[in-house]
């Protein structure tokens, strides 16, 4: 067994990476925790450590430089020992898992997450890319001749490349596959024969197979009955002698390459995976590795003698036994049978202690001293027993971490900490400038501003009327939230809010006169744009991030731990002015193995978010608050590295403002960036043909029209010639449907496209096309369904005039009490005096009814009539009448009118006055006859008002806390709920009592359209008379007697 130091702590859990500088003297490490640290031995208690990043994946040396990968994805240089940065030689898309440097330095080899392979010079740079793989890299290996380059991936494949053409030679499919290098069991560390490169060591499950250099099919394999679980990195000694091999279950077996056997074994404590070897370059007899917990070991005094079966062992017990070498004579006569007890010398007899009885025990005898623990040697047969089986439990996915929508990575030296619709916030972090810079797209709104950033500002966002960012935190001073408010009026235009010791600031948001904050302790702070607090509350799990839009906060935090390789996230959108919850903690759905890149709120208020896969949803308020995909970002880039950075969303034009990245995820901030239009795309089945496209396009648009709906629900005003302008591409989609649905002979799909029709106008183009086509029980079909929506849709308005009329009542009730309290209160005060609205409008109808000028509706007496047979009486009427009709009609005009005529207030001492007494006509005099007042004057009887005759009494019992409204609305909500056969019935009951209603009336409106005219002769014939009396100064002279007669026959002749 070899010599093992003991394990020490070398970074925090996770994969770790290990390797030596070229004279052996320092060990170089690189861990989840993000530095590289230099040993001078296992035993240095005093590493240099160097930070590189939040996580370093790999890490190699070269001469006076060495190379690490980190999360930046990106390859840096740094300068040996001192760590100093010293360039970056090449950017990915994704981590990336491995570097190898050729053995001259001037090459170096990396694979990503994003697939990628490059080969990249070293001094200047030059990138040379190679794709092929269709999951991330594990591992790549160079060979030593660089004519060819291994690499291993998480899509099951060991694929050999050309270094010249990078060109694929052979893809072996010899590994499990899986999404993810998380999800992989193996990293599978290859390497090749160090001094030919004639051999390529791949490990394959529990096994190294040698791959031959030429046909690369298994020449040999190296395996052991200690290997339980898959093997999973390979290294070969400096000399190519011999080859360790690490498996997932913390074994590591040294095999002599020659005879293909293992000639030692040791395993790691606890039986961690080994992630990382590496041999001393110097020294063969020297091994260093390191496991997933980040602990680092160190193997010496490797075994390299080979097992030759029986004669080894009993060598091996003979020196056990005679170790002093006083007795070697003794051993050499024992082995030479020349030495027997007759010569006074006792022979240990080792036949009886490896006996070929199987009834006696075999015990392994040690030699050396007890005190030396390098020392202790022990038989093949005394091997450890075999461990247990270990048992793979539920291994939880990390959560994504919180991240502010629209800002690039934090560890950056210049990036973006906001781009949107309003501008561009930079922050520079260098030795020489710490500063941010604020520019507006639109310098009407505000002139660009440049900060000193001492306050450490990390997060922020903006908007039209402020700009809000935030610090982190130390142990001296806390978590501070700045907001300068540059839409103000006054001169304080800045201020700050220090966090609770002990919370930081992780996401942040602006809306429309408040901003809201999320800390890590799960609070929510909601705060007005002037800097009141003014609401917390907590949410269910870590945030993610958060986005805001007019009176609309959408948070996405973690609802629960997701299934492996996924995230599990929650989304609320709450509105900020009426606390209303439009999603209260609701599943957020991403693609598998996603996370979330970008969330944020349309130009017009839609939620919309993307994930990692370039999958853009929107919020789709038309079909149960569901999310939908709206586009495929990815669709549109060029390579499978480069991807779209979303700046803005609008849905009116339809358009996503993004920023192409090639080869990376985020954009640089030098040179600046040009942003680009992409287009929405709805993902229907067969886009490639006419159907497809046309339901598409029609979808598309009813999608990214339904904003205009939710203005109205909230109360705003809306363009009905723009809600127009965006729905005709659907109108049109549906009638070139249609007619494509009518030439394909598919009138039942026809008909179905009819029924999706919103506008009258649409549906009757749709009969003349099917009737100019032939298609007649089409064109007979359509006129059925046009009928039924058509009552339908009158059955709705007439329920909704009766809600509106019971609503207005119910108000008007409580307006009237208030009014009469008020006015009883006046009247108390004052008894002989009127007051109020009412009087007024009593006034102005009595101006009304008196001529501003009498002389004017007179005729002359002293004017000679031009046409003789026109009396002055008639003409003197026929004004008269004109005049009247006139000012009725203006009256009934106007808004008052009814006000004017109907109520009659009656006041008494004491008591009230009556606001709803019955309806009189005050230009008569005499009494209304019994008929007059038999006759109704109700309105047509509702659907809605017959189901609320039945069951108003239940549902109020069952409600008994809610007041008129409420009420009223629960009553018109259970109406609209009820089924479709029994609101028929009470339509079709609400006819037959309409109808029976208008007969009784005498001929319904016929029958009211003669009272009107008899009222307005008896009004017209009163007014004559009061004109004839005022006027008896006009009148001529009475006829004689002859005609009296005359005109008295001629009547009588009539009447006969």
């Amino acid at each position: 067994m070899p010599n093992v130091k003991p394990m020490r702590y070398a970074h925090s859990d996770g994969f770790t990476d290990v390797c030596f500088n070229s004279d052996g003297r320092y060990i170089l490490t690189g861990g989840t925790d993000g530095d590289v640290r230099i040993w001078k031995g296992i035993e240095d208690d005093d590493a240099i450590s160097h930070r590189c990043g939040d996580k370093t994946f790999a890490v190699a040396i070269k001469d006076n430089r060495y190379f690490a990968a980190t999360d930046t994805n990106v390859i840096q240089a740094y300068t040996f020992p001192d760590g100093g940065p010293d360039g970056i030689l090449t950017r990915f898309t994704a981590p990336a898992n491995h570097i190898v440097v050729n053995k001259a330095g001037t090459t170096l080899v990396a694979g990503a997450n994003d697939f990628m392979i490059k080969i990249v010079d070293v001094e200047s740079c030059s990138t040379k890319t190679i794709q092929g793989h269709e999951a991330p890299v594990l591992s790549i290996a160079l060979d030593p001749k660089e004519e060819f380059l291994a690499s291993s991936s998480c899509d099951g494949t060991v694929r050999v490349w050309k270094m010249e053409d990078r060109s694929q030679v052979v893809s072996l499919p010899v590994l499990p596959k899986c999404s993810d290098t998380s999800l992989s069991r193996t990293v599978c560390r290859m390497c090749w024969e160090p001094d030919r490169g004639q051999f390529l060591y791949v490990p394959v499950e529990k096994e190294v197979r040698a791959l031959k250099r030429g046909d690369w099919s298994p020449a040999y394999t190296f395996t052991d009955a200690c290997f339980t679980e898959c093997v999973s990195v390979v290294a070969v000694s400096p000399d190519g002698k011999y080859l360790a091999a690490g498996s997932y279950d913390g074994w590591i077996a040294i095999f002599h390459v020659d005879s293909r056997s293992c000639v030692d074994k040791h395993r790691n404590e606890k039986g961690i995976s080994i992630s990382s070897m590496a041999w001393n370059p110097q020294n063969n007899m020297e091994l260093v590795f390191c496991d997933t917990q980040g602990q680092l070991g160190e193997l010496t005094d490797i075994t390299t003698e080979v097992s030759t079966g029986k004669k080894d062992k009993d060598k091996g017990v003979a020196a056990g036994v005679f170790d002093d070498e006083d007795d070697d004579f003794l051993i050499e006569a024992s082995n030479s049978g020349n030495i027997s007890e007759d010569d006074g010398v006792r022979i240990a007899k080792p036949a009886v202690i490896f006996s070929d009885d199987d009834s006696m025990p075999e015990m392994p005898l040690k030699a050396g001293d007890d005190d030396d623990d390098r020392s202790s040697v022990t038989s093949d047969r005394s091997e450890l027993p075999p461990p247990a089986p270990r048992v793979e439990g539920y291994r939880p996915t990390p959560l994504q971490r919180p991240f502010q929508p629209g800002s690039t990575p934090q560890h950056l030296t210049s990036r973006f900490m906001m781009w949107n619709a309003v501008g561009i916030i930079r922050q520079y972090n260098t030795d020489d400038e710490n500063s941010v810079d604020i520019e507006f797209h639109d310098t009407s709104v505000h002139h660009a501003m440049h900060i000193p950033n001492s306050a450490g500002y990390t997060i922020g966002d903006f908007s039209q009327e402020a700009v809000l960012m935030a610090a982190e935190g130390d142990s001296d001073t806390p978590s501070k939230l700045t907001c300068m408010h540059f839409s103000s009026w006054d001169n304080t235009k800045e201020w700050s809010l220090p966090l609770p010791d002990g919370e930081e600031a992780l996401a942040l948001c602006l809306g429309e006169g408040w901003v809201a904050v999320a800390t890590d302790r799960r609070n929510v702070r909601i705060l007005t744009v002037a800097g009141i607090q003014k609401e917390m509350f907590t949410i269910p799990g870590p945030v993610v991030c958060m986005a805001g839009h007019t009176s609309q906060l959408m948070i996405v935090y973690h609802r629960a731990m997701g299934v492996p390789g996924e995230q599990c996230l929650g989304v609320s959108v709450l509105d900020i002015k009426g606390w209303r919850r439009e999603l209260n903690c609701e599943p957020l759905p991403l693609s598998p193995t996603t996370t979330l890149a970008w969330l944020g709120f349309s130009a017009e208020g839609t939620p919309f978010y993307m994930d990692s896969e370039g999958i853009l949803r929107m919020l789709n308020r038309q079909a149960a608050k569901s999310w939908t995909q709206i586009a495929n970002m990815r669709s549109h880039a060029k390579g499978k590295s480069d991807h779209h950075w979303i700046v803005s969303i609008h849905e009116n034009p339809q358009q996503i403002r993004c920023i192409p990245c090639k080869g990376s995820r985020y954009p640089a901030t030098l040179p600046r960036p040009a942003p680009v239009v992409l287009p929405f795309q709805v993902p229907l089945c067969e886009l490639n043909t006419e159907k497809a496209q046309y339901e598409e396009l029609l979808w598309r648009t009813r999608l990214l029209s339904g904003h205009f709906d939710v203005w109205e629900r909230q109360g705003y005003e809306v363009d009905e010639n723009s809600r127009a302008e965006a729905s005709k591409p659907a109108q049109e989609a549906l009638m070139k449907l249609f007619a494509l649905s009518a030439r394909s002979e598919r009138e039942f799909r026809a008909l179905e496209v009819c029924e999706m029709m919103r506008d009258p106008h649409t549906v009757q183009l749709a009969i003349k096309y099917a009737s100019r086509m032939r298609y007649m029980q089409l064109a007979n079909r359509i006129s059925e369904m046009a009928s039924r929506q058509a009552e339908e849709e009158q059955a709705n308005v007439d329920n909704q005039m009766y809600e509106d009329d019971y609503s207005s009542q119910v108000t008007g009730v409580r307006q009237a009490a208030v009014s009469t309290q008020e006015d009883e209160v006046e009247m108390e005060e004052e008894p002989a005096q009127l007051s109020g609205p009412l009087l007024a409008t009593k006034i102005r109808e009595d101006k009304q009814d008196r001529p501003s000028n009498p002389f004017k509706s007179r005729s002359n007496p002293f004017k000679v009539s031009t046409t003789p047979s026109q009396s002055p009486s008639l003409t003197k009427g026929t004004q008269v009448f004109d005049s009247l009709s006139k000012k009725k009609e203006k009256a009934s005009s106007s808004i008052f009118s009814q006000e004017i005529r109907s109520p009659k207030i009656v006041l008494k001492k004491g008591g009230q006055p009556k606001l709803f007494q019955k309806k009189k006509d005050t230009s008569k005099t005499t009494t209304a006859t019994p008929a007059e007042k038999s006759a109704p004057t109700d309105k047509p009887v509702t659907p809605f008002s017959l189901w609320l005759e039945e069951a108003g009494s239940e549902l109020r019992a069952e409600n008994p806390d809610k007041d008129d409204d409420d009420f009223n609305k629960f009553a018109a909500d259970t109406f609209r709920a009820l089924p479709k056969e029994e609101k028929q019935g009470y339509v079709q009951r609400s006819k037959e009592l309409n109808d029976r209603s208008k007969e009784n009336t005498g001929g319904g409106e016929d029958g009211t359209e003669n009272r009107k005219r008899k009222r307005e002769i008896d009004e017209t014939g009163d007014a004559s008379k009061k004109l004839r009396d005022e006027d008896t100064d006009t009148v001529k002279k009475p006829l004689g007697q002859t005609a009296n007669s005359k005109l008295a026959n001629f009547a009588f002749k009539g009447d006969s």
